[in-house]
């Protein structure tokens, strides 16, 4: 399947990479030698940089968590990074900025805290990419069918999950068919209610074979193109074209 290298708009709400480690310090004394090691162009703080996007929302089970107060963050103009024990969280700090530029931001960081002599192993990577569609059907631009059998009932929303393997990762994939969010209008900022769809992609690579910065971002690399080919291998080839594709 030939993929786009760029499609406008690209709706992408959140967009994060989720890297696991081991270590053989403590967590509580691993933060301290991980602060130090980041330059000055980075920013600590226990609260979010800036306030969670429109229509983003809450979900533990799948290990994205927007709200982020108390927990530990640096952050700097182009992406935050949250600290957890035996994790690092990387999103983007305002909007999506495409992976050529997220990529290098990621690997700076991993080398940075690689530096430190801490980390023993790298032993996870996930990809998670999460696209808003307010006022779209997804029956009408993805080749999933919405439907059960009772003809006569027509759904107002629809939620779908569903995990499976896909070249050597496991996949969730959530879609979410018009379902109400609390969004502000552009022009008066009052809260409306929009009927919005989902399409929710997390790929997840486990049991890595990567003992250097290097050969994990070459695995966060294959993680990202498996990322693409689910997310492009949903939309029908009609939709994808009032995307303006760029090859």
């Amino acid at each position: 399947m030939r993929l786009p290298t760029k499609i406008t708009p690209d709706s992408i709400s959140e967009a994060v990479v989720e890297i696991r480690y081991l270590a053989n310090l403590p967590f509580e004394v691993l933060l301290g030698l991980f602060f130090e090691a980041f330059d000055e162009s980075y920013t600590y703080t226990s609260r979010p940089p800036k306030p969670p996007r429109q229509g983003l929302y809450e979900n533990r089970q799948q290990g994205l968590v927007i709200n982020l107060g108390g927990e530990k963050l640096l952050y700097n103009d182009k992406i935050t990074i949250l600290l957890r024990n035996n994790a690092f969280v990387f999103s983007c700090l305002d909007g999506y900025i495409g992976w050529e530029a997220f990529r290098p931001e990621v690997e700076k960081a991993v080398k940075t805290i690689e530096g430190t002599g801490k980390i023993t192993k790298w032993n996870r990577v996930g990809l998670r990419y999460i696209s808003q569609y307010p006022n779209t059907d997804l029956k009408a631009c993805t080749n999933f069918d919405f439907t059960f059998g009772q003809p006569s009932i027509k759904s107002t929303s629809t939620a779908l999950r569903t995990e499976f393997n896909y070249e050597g990762t496991k996949v969730i994939l959530n879609l979410s068919n018009q379902v109400p969010m609390l969004r502000r209008q552009t022009v008066n900022k009052i809260p409306e209610t929009v009927p919005t769809s989902v399409i929710d992609v997390d790929v997840i690579k486990e049991l890595l074979d990567a003992s250097d910065a290097n050969g994990l971002m070459n695995i966060a690399d294959e993680v990202h193109l498996i990322e693409k080919e689910i997310f492009f291998s949903l939309l029908t080839e009609k939709f994808l074209e009032t995307l303006n594709p760029e090859y």
